[in-house]
């Protein structure tokens, strides 16, 4: 069988507008929040998701389960805002990162998996899960068989991501199965 995945989080950037005047926003959009003192951007959380919103005109998006549902949110922000007087638009839109859970469908030896699979990380008393890297991404994997693969950016990739985990554990259970137990008689 197959692991199933799901995405948890997508993670869009993109530019309203050349500029913006967050305290103008902040003013208008009740449950805005703007604390230049302590963060440069505006935060609004609105249609399930939180956006920041920059002086810049840049945003980021994060909280979508989809780049569809990122879309459809960016352009509800888009809509806020020019409803409310600002003169806003974006064509521009790029993921910059996707977040799949993904369930392997059988429990693991961490312990065990930690010695047979090159640079992995494995300190329990630290984080329950084991830590794998593939390329610049880190995986999170956890003795269920759940696993949290974060810095994804398209499906392709994701599934290429979730085929190397599989073979990579699979690999490493043959060789542990290989390992000689101690004789403590």
């Amino acid at each position: 069988m197959e692991p199933g995945y799901a995405v948890q989080n997508v993670v869009v950037t993109g530019r309203l507008a050349d500029s913006l005047g967050l305290v103008e926003i902040y003013n208008k959009i009740s449950g805005s929040v703007y604390e230049p003192g302590k963060f440069p951007a505006l935060r609004i959380k609105r249609f399930g998701v939180g956006f920041l919103l920059y002086s810049s005109g840049n945003f980021v998006c994060s909280g979508a389960r989809s780049t569809e549902l990122a879309q459809e949110k960016v352009d509800g922000i888009v809509e806020l805002l020019n409803s409310n007087g600002f003169e806003v638009s974006c064509n521009n839109m790029e993921v910059r990162n996707i977040v799949v859970s993904v369930d392997l469908q059988k429990n693991l030896r961490l312990h065990e998996l930690a010695y047979a699979i090159p640079d992995s990380e494995y300190d329990p008393e630290a984080f329950p899960g084991m830590k794998l890297r593939k390329g610049s991404t880190r995986i999170l994997v956890f003795r269920t068989g759940k696993a949290i693969i974060p810095g994804l950016r398209t499906i392709e990739e994701i599934e290429n991501t979730i085929g190397w985990l599989k073979n990579t554990i699979e690999s490493a259970e043959e060789e542990v199965d290989t390992f000689q137990k101690p004789d403590f008689s």
